[in-house]
C-alpha cells in the first residue's frame, strides 16, 4: 500500500483518457500488452456492453468489434469494501489488470479490487452517473447501503475508455443524475474557494473548471436528454458525458479533498440512512442536496433560479419527488449525520447544526411546494 498519500494531492485524473463513439467495441486492443486482465462487471453492465458490441458499428472504420476474452467477475452490486476482497480473493495470482465495466458503484468497487491486487485498472463506463470512471476515490457502502467511506487510491486509472454511444443505451434516470451529482461540483465548492484565505494554481483551476462544468449542463443537459430520448448520439450528448465523467472529476483532482464535496454530498450521504433511498440515484440525492445547501446558506433567489432546470430535465426538487417519507426518528438520523464531523457540510457552511440543516430541508420543501401551485396556476389559466 502506497505510504505518504494525501487528501490535499493534486490527482488530475486518467493516465489516458479515450472519449469517441465506437471506442468500447474495441477494448481488446486496448489491453492486449496484459498478459491476465479481468473483467470486473455487473449483471446489467456485462449485458449491455456485450449488447452493445454484439449489435453496434464503428462509425470512422466500419468494423464491429467483438468481447475480449479473458476471465469475467461480477460484483454484487454493495459497492462494499467486503465484495472487493471477495473478488480480490478469487483473482488468479498472475492477475495484471483490472477492466471495470459498469457504472459508478462497479467502477468504485473495482477500484478498491485494483488496489487490493495491486494493479492496473482501465475503466470503461456503461452509465454516465458520477465522474467514478475518472476519479481516484472510491465511495464505499455498508450492506444496508449506508455510506461508509471515501478513500482515495494510491493508482489513477491508466484508461478510461468512453463511448458515448455505449452510455447512451443506459437508462435515462442514470443520464439526469449524472447532471445532478455534475452540477454540484460548482455549488459545493463554491463556498469552499470563496472561505479560503489564499488559492493556489491548481485551486484555480479547479473552480475554473467547477464554473466551466456549470455552464456546460445548463447549457446543453437539457439537449441531451432530448437526443438521448430520440436515440441520437449527438454533440449535446458527448458534451454532457464527457463533463459528468471526466471534466467533473477535474474539479477533486486538482482542487483537492477541499474540493470533492461539502453539503449537497453530506445531504446525499445522510440520506442513505433512510430505507428505501438506495432506490433514488445518487445524482438525484445530491442534486437535492444541492437545494439544501443554497437554503443553509440563504441563498433562496439560487434555488429559484435552479427549480425550472431541474423541472424541465426532471431532478427532484422535495423529499416526496424521490419517493421518500422519513419518520421523525429517521429525520433526526439524517439531520445528526449531514451535520456531523465526519461530512463536508461545514466547509460550504462553517458551524452548521443538525437544526440548520432541518431548517434548510423545511424551506426547500416550502419553495418547492410554492413552485408546484405556480406551474399548476399557469396549467389552469392555460
Amino acid at each position: 500500500m502506497a505510504t505518504g498519500r494525501k487528501d490535499s494531492d493534486v490527482r488530475p485524473g486518467p493516465n489516458r483518457y479515450v472519449s469517441r463513439i465506437g471506442a468500447a467495441l474495441h477494448l481488446g486492443r486496448y489491453i492486449e500488452d496484459y498478459h491476465r486482465p479481468v473483467i470486473v462487471t455487473g449483471e446489467a453492465s456485462w449485458q449491455a456492453y456485450t449488447r452493445y458490441v454484439a449489435t453496434a458499428t464503428d462509425p470512422e472504420t466500419g468494423l464491429r468489434g467483438e468481447v475480449p476474452l479473458t476471465l469475467v467477475e461480477h460484483y454484487d452490486g454493495s459497492a462494499t469494501i467486503r465484495n472487493a476482497r471477495q473478488i480480490a480473493g478469487r483473482l488468479p495470482a498472475d492477475t495484471d489488470a483490472i477492466v471495470a465495466i459498469g457504472g459508478g458503484k462497479l467502477s468504485d468497487t473495482a477500484k478498491n479490487v485494483a488496489e487490493l491486487a495491486r494493479t492496473d485498472i482501465i475503466v470503461v463506463p456503461t452509465l454516465a452517473s458520477t465522474c467514478s470512471a475518472y476519479s481516484t476515490v472510491s465511495v464505499n457502502y455498508d450492506e444496508r447501503h449506508r455510506y461508509v467511506s471515501s478513500p482515495l487510491h494510491p493508482r489513477t486509472s491508466v484508461l478510461t475508455l468512453v463511448d458515448p454511444a455505449l452510455v447512451a443505451t443506459g437508462p435515462r434516470r442514470y443520464l439526469v443524475g449524472g447532471i445532478g451529482d455534475t452540477l454540484a461540483k460548482w455549488y459545493e465548492s463554491a463556498p469552499i474557494f470563496d472561505h479560503a484565505e489564499h488559492l493556489g494554481p491548481f485551486d484555480l483551476l479547479a473552480r475554473e473548471s467547477a464554473r466551466l462544468i456549470r455552464a456546460q449542463l445548463l447549457e446543453h443537459g437539457a439537449a441531451a436528454l432530448q437526443a438521448l430520448d430520440e436515440g441520437r448520439v449527438d454533440v449535446h450528448l458527448q458534451t454532457v458525458v464527457d463533463t459528468v465523467i471526466g471534466l467533473a472529476g477535474t474539479v477533486g483532482g486538482f482542487g483537492g479533498a477541499a474540493a470533492r464535496a461539502s453539503g449537497a454530498h453530506a445531504v446525499n450521504d445522510a440520506l442513505s440512512l433512510i430505507p428505501g433511498a438506495a432506490q433514488v440515484t445518487h445524482g438525484e440525492k445530491v442534486a437535492y442536496g444541492i437545494l439544501v445547501q443554497l437554503a443553509a446558506q440563504g441563498l433562496e433567489d439560487d434555488i429559484r433560479a435552479l427549480l425550472p432546470f431541474y423541472r424541465r430535465i426532471g431532478l427532484p426538487r422535495s423529499l416526496g419527488d424521490m419517493g421518500l417519507a422519513p419518520t421523525p426518528e429517521e429525520r433526526a438520523a439524517v439531520l445528526g449525520f449531514a451535520a456531523g464531523n465526519r461530512m463536508g457540510f461545514s466547509a460550504a457552511v462553517p458551524g452548521i447544526t443538525a437544526h440548520d440543516v432541518g431548517v434548510a430541508m423545511d424551506e426547500v420543501e416550502r419553495i418547492a411546494a410554492q413552485d408546484d401551485a405556480a406551474h399548476a396556476g399557469m396549467a389552469h389559466d392555460d
